[in-house]
């Protein structure tokens, strides 16, 4: 149901001010700011609401172990395809509150959507002037973040291969020490892709035959170069 093109924007690296540091489980992470994955999202599938869409259940709130108070709701996406007779979508998945459960509302379309994604986002009530609103927020941004992520957005970060920086980890021998790498642009090499190179008609083939050089320096200046040829 993804096409090419689509598969390769969702796994683009984000900028250095996409993300940002979570020390809230004790131990540092990378996160992506959700407004990031959203734009993420509108780039590849349109605009919430029309190419993508998400809904989620009723809000609990839990306790924790450390004595905070948690909100967690399950988010459910999906994305919107040109259906065809080899594959065919789903409807609207939508939260039944009859049955506290989630089930499908019928609809007629041209297009269908895709089996739905679910996971689970949670966030502690902090300080603030709108402690449960802003908790309910992040709640649902941490879901769809997490559903995102099991199509490809974001693979990166999550595997801890991106630091803070934007810089990408270079991976390590058995030794431990770190292997020569082609540099650390990745990152800058397919923003600047996402960014400029498709809207300019720069095609994924051609985008993947640069990336595949080694050199990523070498990479973003051909791609420059074809953007300012466009």
């Amino acid at each position: 149901m993804l096409n090419p093109d689509q598969i390769q924007a969702l796994r683009s690296p984000f900028p250095a001010e996409a993300l940002s540091s979570d020390r809230s489980r004790g131990f540092e992470l990378t996160s992506i700011k959700a407004a990031f994955v959203i734009e993420r999202l509108n780039d590849v599938f349109g605009p919430c609401g029309v190419g993508w869409r998400y809904v989620h259940s009723p809000f609990e709130e839990l306790q924790t172990n450390n004595g905070l108070t948690e909100i967690v709701t399950e988010v459910a996406f999906q994305y919107r395809f040109a259906a065809t007779n080899d594959c065919v979508g789903c409807d609207p998945v939508v939260w039944d509150a009859q049955v506290a459960g989630w089930a499908f509302r019928k609809h007629e379309s041209n297009h269908d959507w895709s089996e739905p994604i679910f996971a689970c986002g949670g966030k502690s009530i902090g300080k603030g002037g709108a402690i449960i609103t802003d908790a309910r927020k992040s709640a649902v941004t941490d879901g769809l973040t997490k559903a995102a992520s099991m199509i490809g957005v974001g693979h990166d970060v999550f595997k801890g291969q991106v630091r803070v920086d934007g810089r990408r980890e270079k991976p390590r021998g058995g030794n431990g020490k770190q292997l020569p790498t082609g540099g650390n642009d990745a990152t800058v090499f397919w923003s600047l892709y996402r960014s400029q190179g498709q809207p300019a008609g720069v095609s994924s083939e051609v985008a993947k035959r640069l990336a595949n050089q080694g050199d990523w320096n070498t990479a973003c200046a051909e791609l420059r170069t074809l953007i300012a040829k466009s």
